[in-house]
Order: C-alpha cells, then structure tokens, then sequence
C-alpha cells in the first residue's frame, strides 16, 4: 500500500511541475528562448545614423543559465552611451523579462507578464514580424520603448531586438536612429576619420607655426641689460608663445574630436 502511494505522488508531482513548466512557457517566451538554435554568432556588430557616425558594439548571449533555461543578452557600445541587458526568467514569479537600459542606473524595468504586447509603468514591449533596415530585413524582432516622459531609467527611446541577430536598431532621445550595419560601413568610417584627423593635424601645427613666427621677440636694447638678464628675457617670450602656439593647436584638434569645429572660433586664434 506504501509502495502504491509514493507512485502516486510522484505521478502527481511530475504532474505538477510537467503542468507548471507549460505555464511559465509562454508563447511569445517560447520564440525567444527558441532562437539559440539559430542565434547569430556575431559578437561584435556596428550601428550607424543617417549622417556618418558609426559605433562599434560588443554583444553577448546565454540562453542557459546555472542549469536553468533562459536568456540573458548584453550590448555595448565603444562610442556612444549604448548599453542594454535583456534577461527573460521563464520560471521566476511565472514567467519574468527584465531591461536595464542605461549605464550608469541600476533600475530594472519588470515585465512579469510576458504575454506580448506587454505594458509596465509606461514602457512597452511587442513582436514584430520583421524589420526592413536598408538592403537587409531581420525577422521576429522584439520592440521596446520608454515612456514618452523626459525622465525614466533609459537614455534611449527606443530599441529593437532581433531574436536571432541581438539589437538591429537604437532609437536615441532626440529622434537619431541607429541601425545595423556592416563590418565594411564601420571600417571605411574609420579610414575617413584618419584621414580628416591627419588633415586636422597638418592645420593645426601649421597655425601654431604661423604664430611662432608672427611673434619672435623683438629685437631688444641689451645697452641697459647684462647678458644673463637678456637671455632670461628673450627665453620667457619664447616660452609664452610656444605655449600660446601650442594651446591653440589641442584646440582646433579638440574641437575636430568633439565633432564641431564651428569650436574653433573659440580658440582664439
């Protein structure tokens, strides 16, 4: 009779958890836990605006975590502020998706019902069948967007999670899309940014030069001066304009790395 008994139990247990299992599961968590068949094994990918800023994102993802099925995706960029964490918990609380979207906040936004489209606290998250960026169209994406409010725990408005390729679009506060781009689109930025720095360069010494030789010392009465005093002399004012020169030039360079030379004007030139 005890034998039958613990058979029964454990039937009911395995009942129980076979039962909870296909709870937690939702469908739209399904498809994204899914997609570690045929995830991309790209770890490094590139964003670009419409202008000719591109960045450089290093992105991460285990679909298993501690023995327990899961995901959890990291991205980061090199360039911008861009630094998302995406963690679907199928068994935690019933079914859990949490997105931290900001670097330098803690805060995690919830989705404890992961039935898309999915609402808290202001942010939404739903599926969209596809996503055509330029010559390439990503399937099954993920969107996620922040309250319309100024303040809340992203510095984006908005991202878009391909569930087999990582983020494919960022969204930044003021409205610039950043989408995904080729290695090749991030490599011909880099030669150009080379090629305008090395430019940037060769103006600026060649300002800073100009203002050396505009402002030699003078020719100075030494009728009145010993040779030491007329030596300190003439080294202090050489000294004042290399160091003038010298300024002026990390300026114009400055403002060429800031991404603004109308900053130029202000390096008083």
């Amino acid at each position: 009779m005890k034998k039958i008994f613990l058979l029964a139990l454990g039937t009911l247990l395995f009942a129980c958890s076979d039962n909870e299992e296909k709870i937690s599961l939702t469908h739209d968590m399904q498809i994204m836990l899914d997609a570690e068949k045929g995830f991309s094994k790209d770890s490094v990918i590139y964003l670009a605006d419409s202008v000719k800023f591109v960045d450089k994102l290093t992105q991460i993802a285990h679909f298993e975590q501690d023995n327990q099925t899961g995901l959890s995706y990291t991205v980061k960029a090199m360039s911008s502020a861009i630094d998302i964490r995406l963690e679907v918990y199928p068994n935690f609380h019933g079914g859990s998706i949490f997105i931290q979207c900001h670097p330098h906040q803690n805060k995690t936004i919830e989705f404890d019902e992961p039935v898309f489209p999915a609402k808290k606290q202001g942010y939404t998250l739903q599926f969209k069948d596809s996503l055509k960026i330029a010559d390439s169209t990503y399937y099954d994406i993920l969107e996620f967007k922040t309250p319309v409010d100024s303040v809340n725990a992203c510095n984006i408005s908005a991202f878009y999670y391909g569930i087999h390729d990582g983020i494919v679009k960022v969204i930044s506060k003021n409205g610039v899309q950043l989408n995904r781009v080729p290695a090749k689109v991030y490599e011909d930025a880099e030669n150009r940014r080379a090629k305008e720095r090395a430019q940037i360069d060769s103006i600026a010494q060649a300002v800073a030069d100009s203002i050396i030789k505009a402002n030699t010392p003078a020719a100075i009465d030494t009728s009145k001066k010993d040779s030491t005093d007329i030596t300190d002399e003439i080294n202090k004012k050489t000294q004042e304009i290399l160091d003038l020169a010298d300024s002026i030039k990390n300026c114009i360079k400055n403002a060429y790395s800031s991404g603004s030379l109308s900053a130029i004007k202000d390096c008083k030139i």
